[in-house]
């Protein structure tokens, strides 16, 4: 499993983020159903971080907290993480990311980049869906955790749970 802001990474070296829009909002949803995809394959998925259910849809926190000073605009730069011995900002690196799970992020990222932003917010924002469920409960209980659990994102998307669309 790898660090969300290292796929992201790899996102922003190998397609142009003018050309694919690629916003805060859009990189994280994408993340999102490459996630979901992942997870039909590999028991843990693809991502080790934890996806939260905000008002938007699907959000890992490092990562908006990484591109959240583009706003909406297309994100222009890397993740980066805070090299504490050298008190220096370092792209986080991807070229770790095994070759047979490049192939699963590119399947995935082509087959949503397609969609607008607008449109794979629609996606995450299915009825019933992982987002749905866990965004519902937290607004009806704030004290429960707004995160979105793995098993969950499975069952859906392996067509285990009642889905309105197929994606």
């Amino acid at each position: 499993m790898y660090e969300a802001r290292k796929i992201c990474n790899f996102l922003l070296a190998n397609f142009d983020a003018v050309e694919f829009d690629l916003t805060n909002l859009r990189i994280n949803k994408l993340l999102f159903f490459i996630q979901a995809g992942s997870l039909r394959l590999l028991p843990e998925g693809l991502i080790r971080n934890h996806f939260e259910a905000w008002q938007f849809g699907p959000v890992v926190r490092p990562v908006f907290d990484s591109f959240k000073i583009y706003k909406e605009g297309p994100i222009r730069g890397p993740a980066q993480y805070l090299d504490y011995a050298s008190g220096t900002r370092i792209p986080v690196p991807y070229d770790d990311i095994r070759e047979d799970h490049l192939r699963i992020i590119t399947q995935e990222f082509n087959n949503y980049s397609r969609f607008t932003t607008g449109q794979l917010v629609s996606l995450s924002h299915e009825p019933n869906g992982p987002w749905d469920i866990v965004y519902r409960a937290h607004l009806a209980d704030p004290t429960t955790s707004p995160r979105i659990p793995n098993q969950l994102i499975r069952r859906h998307f392996a067509g285990e749970e009642k889905s309105t669309v197929r994606h």
